[in-house]
């Protein structure tokens, strides 16, 4: 470039990357090449200040000639980096009239794309669930404190689908680990992690999920939780040392150096005595650097920053003092964290406080390399990366996996290569898989930490034949030839008067259910609200379907609560015969007899998947009925159905007596 463009070009690059850290310039520097062409050639003399429309257009043909009409990536990121340019020209008022130009390269979605390129893509970045399920063995495999570092690391990322370079925001307070009351009074177990999620979403508590088809065994449940808690502690041991460094550096400003146990002074050596060279070595952890004697310093070593890297300065024109090693160390690693006192831009975490913190050297794979103790690092997604994946330099394989020292790998002995960013496309597309089972695009967002709810479609990953295979169902078929389950499953809507067992009366209208794991609801939206309170297990307008997922389990957890209750209420009453308990008793035997008589037809093989059960209005008189039968008006009874007579049997009533 020729000036005066090129005293703009550096300004210009110097003032994108003071307001917003970039790594790469390189489209950046593509479309100021573009425009100091275009700028030459319209105007003889390449001057930003004669940029006009013309320029414009020239530059976007000169574009065209060099990459071609088609849509590339390159062309999408220089046109980006070129509406930048034009709109900082305008808002700084250098060109206040400069017109609008939008760049008509669009960021190709190569999730949707059927490009071959696209297509290739989306097959080598999928997700394996094998490689997710090597992420859990290897956490349970590790024994080493550098194993169980990037394995607690990994854990982390498997179940709250984030970012990795969230993880330096983890506070050593962010883990939850509590007990709660359910609205049934059982006790159960919650762990989660208080999560600042980037990209705006801000901060959110992601809870470990419980582990499905574990028929209400709260171990299994809870196999999940008890592994991120394990994780967490791993981390919050083997960051101790790098975070109580941390905080007496920034206490003292950097003047005070932790006598470790490597020094060979006394604790209570003066820090502002002058140390002798063997002294220093042990405090530099730089005894390789003694001579034979092991008593001094190789003359040659004390100008050579290959030997003693920052802490040249502290000997190089003489043997220095802890505190002047502290300030060489505060120097250090305080201009390594970019954020410092923080551990990033949010301001939310200092970095003693950080979980993830640790030492210089101390998940090095150097056999020579020692731990240094008054130091503090963070981690980099590019070193958790090379951990999940290796890392190889000119052949040679540099950097091995975690897995590969665990000695895990595929079935067919190929090595388990994965990044940071594979956790969130495994989320993203095993989420939009269960979409039609209830997990809604706003949880998967939520859940991810996107801002954008459109984002979704970046990371779902499913092939157009899974995709399909989700509608096929509905091909050829009508919902009113599918049972109500099958229904459930592909997602078509459940109506009122379906649950009713009863064909839609003229004139009304069609009322859709929310149908859970704990059956739906028949209460008309025209009739008064509900009394009940929220107790709908015996409850008439209460209806299950047989074969809904995760029903039955939920109706056995509601079975074992009554009948724990009833049988403790029982045991107390027998020795103290307290007034009101009976009460009590009856209202939870009655619950259990009505799950448990809605249990078993479930796991009767006789009544087929899709039948509608429910306790019958005997059991859950109306309030008309009650109100008809205290003025002594006889109210017919219907004929009962099996779950009625079932319900009796339990409690002990014959012939409905």
């Amino acid at each position: 470039m020729q000036e005066p463009f090129l005293e703009f070009a550096k300004a210009y690059v110097r003032h994108n990357q003071y307001n917003k850290e970039r790594v790469l310039i390189k489209s950046l520097l593509l479309a100021l090449r573009f425009v100091h062409a275009a700028l030459k050639e319209l105007h003889g003399t390449p001057d930003i200040l004669k940029v006009d429309g013309s320029v414009q257009e020239l530059v976007f043909e000169k574009l065209i000639a060099w990459y071609g009409s088609k849509r590339r990536r390159s062309t999408h990121y220089i046109g980006l980096e070129l509406m930048k340019l034009y709109t900082e020209l305008r808002e700084r008022g250098i060109h206040p009239a400069l017109p609008h130009w939008q760049s008509p390269w669009k960021s190709e979605n190569r999730s949707s794309s059927m490009d071959p390129a696209a297509v290739a893509w989306r097959k080598d970045k999928t997700p394996d669930d094998r490689k997710l399920a090597a992420v859990l063995v290897a956490f349970e495999l590790a024994e080493t404190d550098k194993d169980q570092y990037w394995t607690s690391l990994s854990l982390m990322l498997a179940f709250a689908s984030s970012r990795g370079g969230e993880l330096v925001d983890l506070r050593v307070d962010s883990l939850i680990d509590e007990h709660y009351t359910d609205r049934y009074g059982r006790t159960k177990r919650r762990v989660g992690l208080r999560w600042f999620s980037a990209k705006g979403f801000g901060a959110n508590i992601k809870w470990v999920p419980r582990l499905p088809n574990s028929n209400g065994n709260e171990i299994q449940e809870s196999r999940l939780m008890d592994m991120v808690a394990r994780a967490f502690m791993h981390l919050l041991r083997l960051s101790e040392p790098a975070r109580k460094a941390a905080k007496l550096a920034y206490d003292t400003n950097g003047t005070v150096f932790p006598i470790h146990e490597l020094c060979i002074t006394s604790k209570s050596y003066p820090q502002d005595r002058v140390l002798n060279d063997m002294e220093t070595a042990h405090a530099m952890c730089r005894t390789a650097n003694l001579d034979r004697t092991g008593r001094q310093f190789w003359p040659n070593n004390r100008t050579s920053r290959q030997f003693f890297s920052w802490h040249l300065p502290c000997v190089q024109y003489g043997n220095p003092t802890y505190k002047d090693i502290a300030q060489a160390d505060y120097l250090k690693f305080k201009n390594k964290l970019s954020h410092w006192p923080y551990t990033s831009n949010s301001e939310r975490v200092e970095v003693w406080e950080s979980l993830v913190l640790h030492q210089w050297n101390q998940f090095h794979d150097g056999a020579k390399s020692s731990v240094y103790p008054n130091s503090y690092c963070l981690i980099t997604t590019t070193q958790l990366c090379n951990q999940l994946s290796g890392k190889w330099e000119k052949g040679e394989n540099t950097v091995m996996s975690l897995f590969a020292r665990l000695g895990l790998t595929m079935d067919d002995g190929s090595p388990i290569r994965l990044t940071t960013h594979d956790f969130r496309r495994w989320h993203g597309t095993r989420g939009r898989a269960l979409a039609f089972k209830g997990l809604s695009e706003h949880r998967l967002r939520m859940l991810a930490g996107r801002q954008d709810i459109f984002q979704n479609d970046t990371y779902d990953f499913n092939t157009p034949v899974q995709k399909a295979a989700q509608y096929r169902q509905l091909i050829g078929t009508t919902s009113s030839n599918l049972p109500l389950d099958k229904r459930l499953n592909i997602g078509i809507p459940i109506y009122r008067h379906e649950l009713l067992r009863r064909e839609l009366r003229e004139h009304e209208v069609p009322q859709p259910i929310q149908v859970g794991e704990f059956g739906g609801c028949t209460h008309s939206i025209s009739e008064p609200p509900c009394l009940k309170g929220g107790d709908c297990l015996t409850c008439s307008e209460k209806k299950y379907i047989k074969g809904t997922s995760g029903c039955l389990e939920r109706l056995r957890e509601a079975a074992s609560h009554h009948k724990a209750e009833f049988d403790a209420l029982e045991a107390w009453q027998k020795k103290r015969d307290q007034l009101g308990i009976d009460q009590w008793m009856t209202y939870n035997v009655i619950r259990y007899a009505v799950a448990e008589s809605i249990i078993q037809q479930m796991e009767d093989p006789s009544i087929a998947n899709g039948t509608v059960l429910g306790v019958d209005e005997h059991f859950d008189p109306s309030p008309l009925k009650v109100n008809l039968m205290a003025k002594g008006i006889e109210v017919p009874e219907k004929s009962q159905d099996r779950v009625t007579q079932e319900i009796n049997q339990l409690l002990g009533v014959v012939d409905g007596a």
